[in-house]
């Protein structure tokens, strides 16, 4: 099988794994932006774009892992007569203030505010005031991996942080569309995670990942995924949601990644829905697999296919640790094979290094990506808990300017 990938090969290099061992063939394409408006209306011109550095006949499929690509995948398996999903519900679930204006998101989440990327922060935190009280959270519209979500205590503090989260939407408004900055009501409880799909109108979630440590703020880095199964009857607050959202929505034919928050008065929220695998493919294809001995890119796959309704069946019951390791402070890395070597040491499946020594990153806020993700199979929550707990203070990651757990 023949596939496009939308994005850069050096961010899926999991799922290049993945085909070198199933034998598909993969090319990469990094799309120009849409511009602002119908993206439908914009169709010819992508097609045009793509077709300069690829024969669009020659390929099977067309996948990408990124939300502001998500878009770009359907018009171009429009173009190419395949099965495609409702753009509608795609363009809905890659912008956040698209996605929190829904109607059927009445009652499911937290009160909001959209600021500008513009204008004075005194103003801001004026128009902030009449809505929400302290402490609130500020992120970009249309960030991903919790980059610019800043929590923001009292109003001395909200010109700085609104200056962070501002910088992030300006980040990566060149790739993703314009964005806008979001404050949003603080929930005090616990946040979670669904990974599933949706296929002949029918959602199915597959595994339910627990955030650790809490994520309390003032950043959000998610340092790991503590994953399960999903159980039916524990996750039945979850199920309801997603069964009201999804359909609504309109999304069908689909994977999606749903993020929740619990509220200090016990009440569930919704925080936003991906149509995609979670962490660029690879979160999803390794938890899924250690949890469920389910195939996350074949599933994709067989969305894409249009061979009627996919059901997904697990096969194992086991309990899955992602961790992800980011840098406290930002500066060039080092000393990254012992970091490595020490997950190896723990028994991981699989340590993804997305950044080599050398190499300069951010640290929270303003990171983009995480710098080294580690996979285990474990027998429990506890014995993942107290793994995740050794894994902290023995997986450090080293930049020139300090040091980070």
């Amino acid at each position: 099988m023949n596939v496009l990938v939308l994005g850069r090969a050096e961010d899926t290099t999991d799922y290049i794994r993945y085909a070198h061992s199933r034998g598909l063939a993969l090319t990469f394409v990094e799309p120009p932006p849409l511009p602002a408006g119908d993206p439908d209306a914009h169709r010819r011109g992508l097609v045009e774009a793509v077709a300069k550095e690829v024969d669009l006949a020659g390929f099977d499929d067309v996948v990408s892992f990124h939300d502001g690509l998500q878009i770009h995948v359907e018009l171009l398996r429009a173009e190419l007569g395949h099965r495609t999903r409702p753009l509608g519900a795609v363009a809905t679930l890659t912008d956040k203030t698209r996605f929190k204006a829904h109607p059927a998101l009445r009652g499911h989440i937290a009160r909001y505010l959209e600021l500008p990327v513009t204008g004075t922060a005194a103003d801001a935190l004026n128009r902030t005031r009449e809505v929400i009280d302290f402490p609130l959270v500020l992120k970009p519209s249309n960030g991903f991996y919790s980059a610019g979500v800043v929590r923001v205590e009292d109003e001395a503090g909200f010109a700085r942080a609104l200056s962070a989260t501002r910088r992030v939407v300006n980040l990566l408004d060149a790739g993703r569309g314009s964005g806008r900055v979001l404050a949003e009501e603080y929930l005090a409880g616990d946040e979670y995670a669904v990974d599933g799909i949706v296929s002949g109108g029918l959602v199915q979630p597959l595994i339910l990942h627990r955030k650790r440590p809490p994520l309390v703020g003032p950043y959000f880095h998610e340092t790991a995924y503590l994953t399960e199964p999903f159980d039916p009857d524990r996750g039945a607050g979850f199920a309801t949601v997603l069964d009201a959202v999804l359909p609504a929505v309109g999304l069908d034919d689909s994977p999606f990644h749903a993020e929740f928050r619990y509220g200090g008065d016990g009440r569930l929220r919704l925080l936003e829905i991906a149509p995609r695998l979670s962490g660029g493919g690879a979160t999803a294809a390794h938890l899924l697999d250690i949890c469920t001995g389910l195939d996350a890119y074949g599933l994709l796959h067989r969305l894409n296919g249009g061979a009627g309704p996919v059901r997904a069946e697990p096969t194992r019951h086991r309990t899955g640790l992602e961790f992800d390791a980011s840098a406290t402070q930002s500066g060039f890395l080092h000393g990254m094979d012992s970091a490595v070597a020490v997950c190896h040491a723990h028994g991981a499946t699989a340590v993804l290094r997305h950044r080599a020594d050398g190499e300069f990153v951010l640290a929270p806020p303003l990171n983009l990506e995480t710098v080294l993700t580690a996979f285990f199979e474990q027998s429990s929550l506890d014995e993942a808990e107290s793994l995740l707990s050794t894994l902290i203070h023995e997986c450090v990651i080293r930049t020139t300017n300090g040091v980070s757990a």
